[in-house]
């Protein structure tokens, strides 16, 4: 029991004296469990290895080990996983969703419809949306969760500091999608666009995160605004090139970006920092 406490202990005082390393580290652990996770996942169900299924029981493993860790480092509420947020924040969330659900359609699709009740009978939509809520919920718990939080509880006493913890964990997140590139195939031009409309909205996760002490709604946001590009590409074809697609959704998400940098500058000052335990 000790030696499990004084592991824990070891770990918290890492990520206190060596926060970037600790964010490096653990991101790096994540990506390989997941990778191991899914080579284990596919062997038993005899799936392909990438499959739907494999991936979402993946990343369901995966994080259960980042719920445990944040749990035995007392990190759950601090860090906002366990807090629902601020009302105000979760009305900035509405109408910053409803933005980018519109801008996300007519970038991929060139046209903001979305056909509700087709979409609904296909056998192929339920698959869709639960495969990316569970991608938005384990990449938000680890990103906006739980590294997030490490680099505040370090840095969080500043203006530079807050902002500074908010871009880095977008930084992070942002270029593990260029994984992308062995995975699905994507060309490098096109990966490197979407690392930056990833590193763009990733920073307003990060400011709703920080503005209301709770990663739900930067999932819900993360959640939604991937589903509804996702299942409407089951009746529609993506425009062509493909590299337009990504670039005009950058733009598009760049205000969203901005607009989170100005708010974290203006109300950071004010900002009190969760207790570090």
């Amino acid at each position: 029991m000790y030696l499990k406490e004084g592991f824990i202990m070891r770990i918290s005082n890492f990520a206190r004296h060596h926060p970037i390393s600790f964010v490096l580290v653990l991101t790096v652990i994540w990506l390989v469990l997941l990778l191991v996770f899914m080579g284990i996942t596919s062997t038993i169900f005899q799936t392909s290895y990438g499959d739907a299924m494999t991936v979402s029981i993946s990343r369901l493993a995966v994080t259960a080990c980042v719920l445990f860790l944040a749990w035995r480092l007392g990190w759950l509420k601090a860090s906002g996983i366990s807090r629902l947020g601020r009302w105000q924040v979760w009305l900035l969330t509405l109408g910053g969703l409803t933005f980018f659900a519109i801008a996300s359609l007519y970038s991929f699709y060139g046209r903001v419809a979305f056909d509700f009740s087709s979409l609904l009978r296909l056998p192929e939509t339920r698959t869709a949306i639960t495969t990316h809520f569970i991608a938005g919920l384990s990449e938000e718990i680890l990103f906006r969760g739980l590294l997030l939080y490490a680099l505040i509880r370090v840095w969080g006493s500043t203006i530079r500091g807050i902002i500074g913890s908010v871009f880095l964990t977008a930084v992070l997140f942002a270029l593990v999608h260029l994984t992308q590139v062995f995975t699905y195939g994507t060309s490098l031009s096109s990966a490197l666009i979407l690392v930056l409309q990833t590193l763009v909205i990733s920073i307003w996760w990060g400011a709703l995160v920080v503005l209301g002490i709770s990663i739900w709604p930067a999932v819900i946001f993360h959640f939604v605004g991937n589903a509804i590009v996702a299942v409407q590409g089951l009746t529609l074809p993506v425009i062509e090139p493909i590299t337009l697609a990504y670039t005009q959704h950058f733009w598009f998400s760049l205000p969203l970006g901005v607009l989170a940098t100005g708010l974290l500058a203006k109300t950071a000052p004010h900002l009190v920092v969760p207790e570090m335990p």
